[in-house]
């Protein structure tokens, strides 16, 4: 058995529940101890692909782990095939350089941070590898759990209602997700996801369409759709840089792996189809991806619009990837890279930048641009990048969505791809020139010195967290004129898609 996906789920967790031990010891050891984690996690993501390079590539990688040595139906399994080994990889990567991040970002309460943090780690990775639909779900709500504190973790009243939002509407989707869960338990006697996809055609019609529609809403509320998209604005703009970076970058694309491992894998695209449903959910995330970028040009708050922005990517990701062909299999796929790497870099680089504003609205943006210059250069080739500007990544991922969109001939779906990338143009644009609009300080600014430093007070943590926004900023310029690196592992993810068959026989259910 393949010990290496256990791993990456309990090393992880072993650090959250040794974090208060070691906090009895030494701060310092903490922080040793966060890195060596974190550097064991890339190591056996990475040991995974390497070795494994020549399977992926001949179309046939796949590794599972039984749980206490039972196999499925008696026992809990985890799996990865070449879609969870893509997620799982960047992931890792971009949560690997959100702790480091958080390293010289975070200066208070650090041990309840990091517990919290390395429970989200676990989590994800745990949502990404299981096999069991029930333990899925168990993943799902302790991502949730464990986020909300982190949401709340500036202990303002405008964190504290954002995290009760961002809690309603996270238990909300999961009580969809658990009647679901349930339903399918009565109607198969099974919860492991393989079983399940093999014998979904035996449950009565009416009974798959239930299933189908509270999972559908449940997956809907936890990515933010339009109408479920309240909670996520209100969340980004009030928990600390790092953590919004977490919730945009990363969460948003597991819950997407989720959509598409219950829709494609367990209940089978087809079925969207027979029941109407698939193109109306294609217009809903359509829908949603023209109103993100709407209210994002209103928004008058950095991270607010930041996170509007991610309701409209999101909702394009999603449309592109219900169009259920080959090409908007890789456009949405790498795409999803694509917003990972540069959503991340927005957040980091905004954290920074707003350390040197009493707020978040764009009119105490003035003059920014000149307290880092550097770092403003790679906030602006982040902005560039999102609005789709050659060669960076983001220009190469919305280029794919934008053809995935006119090979279908749906050419509302390739407006709505232009309509974004000119709006972003404009929201982008208006925090670009304002910080770059010159300021005269009165003496109550030179009092407050607010405009002469960082609150960041020690310098090698200043350097850490600039660092990171720097690589982040390399990454979304080396792979646009790179992206042919992503080419394989994208199409063998895109293939277990086309062929859900393939993951219900390597299970190897029954022998």
């Amino acid at each position: 058995m393949d010990i290496e996906i256990l791993l990456l789920i309990v090393v992880p967790l072993a650090t959250a529940f040794l974090i208060p031990l070691i906090d009895l010891i030494s701060t310092r050891l903490r922080r040793i101890l966060i890195f060596f984690s974190s550097i064991t996690e890339i190591y056996i993501i990475l040991s995974i692909f390497i070795k494994n390079y020549s399977s992926l590539k001949a179309g046939n990688f796949f590794l599972k782990y039984n749980l206490g040595g039972w196999s499925p139906p008696f026992g809990i399994n985890l799996a990865m095939d070449s879609l969870s080994l893509l997620f799982s990889l960047i992931v890792t990567l971009a949560l690997f350089m959100i702790v480091i991040f958080s390293i010289g970002f975070i200066g208070h309460h650090e041990g309840k941070y990091y517990v919290l943090f390395f429970l989200v780690i676990a989590s994800i990775e745990g949502a990404l590898l299981t096999g069991d639909i029930f333990n899925l779900y168990v993943f799902i709500e302790m991502m949730t759990i464990s986020t909300a504190p982190l949401v709340a973790f500036k202990r303002s009243q405008e964190s504290t209602e954002a995290s009760i939002k961002y809690l309603f509407y996270g238990i909300t989707g999961g009580v969809f997700f658990f009647i679901g869960v349930i339903l399918i338990y009565f109607s198969l006697g099974t919860l492991n996801m393989a079983e399940i996809a093999r014998d979904f055609d035996l449950i009565d019609s009416t009974m798959k369409i239930t299933i189908t529609a509270v999972f559908m809403l449940g997956m809907l509320i936890k990515l933010g759709i339009f109408p479920f998209h309240y909670w996520l604005p209100k969340a980004h703009s009030a928990c600390p840089a790092s953590i919004s970076a977490v919730l945009s970058g990363i969460l948003l694309k597991v819950y997407l792996y989720i959509f598409i491992r219950i829709f494609w894998t367990m209940i089978n695209f087809n079925f969207l189809v027979d029941i109407h449903i698939a193109p109306f959910i294609l217009d809903l995330a359509l829908v949603s991806s023209i109103l993100g970028h709407i209210f994002a040009l209103q928004a008058d708050d950095l991270k607010r619009m930041l996170a509007f922005s991610s309701i409209g990517h999101i909702g394009m990701i999603l449309a592109v990837v219900m169009l259920n062909t080959e090409a908007g299999f890789y456009g949405g796929l790498l795409h999803i890279i694509s917003h990972m790497l540069m959503k991340s870099g927005l957040f980091t680089a905004s954290g920074y930048l707003l350390q040197y504003t009493i707020s978040h609205n764009i009119d105490d943006f003035k003059g920014v641009g000149y307290r880092n210059r550097l770092l403003f250069i790679s906030f602006i080739i982040l902005s560039l990048s999102m609005i789709g500007m050659p060669p960076l990544i983001g220009f190469v991922s919305k280029w794919y969505v934008l053809m995935a969109f006119l090979k279908a001939r749906h050419f509302f779906g390739a407006f709505i791809v232009i309509f974004g990338s000119l709006t972003a143009v404009v929201y982008y644009l208006r925090y670009i020139s304002k910080a770059y609009e010159e300021i005269k300080l009165t003496e109550d600014d030179l009092k407050r010195e607010i405009f002469s430093r960082p609150l960041l007070s020690v310098f090698y943590r200043e350097k850490i967290v600039t660092s990171v926004v720097y690589i982040f900023t390399f990454l979304v310029i080396f792979f646009g004129i790179g992206f042919k690196l992503f080419d394989m592992p994208i199409k063998m993810a895109a293939a277990e898609l086309t062929n859900p068959q393939r993951y219900i026989d390597l299970i190897n259910l029954g022998g």
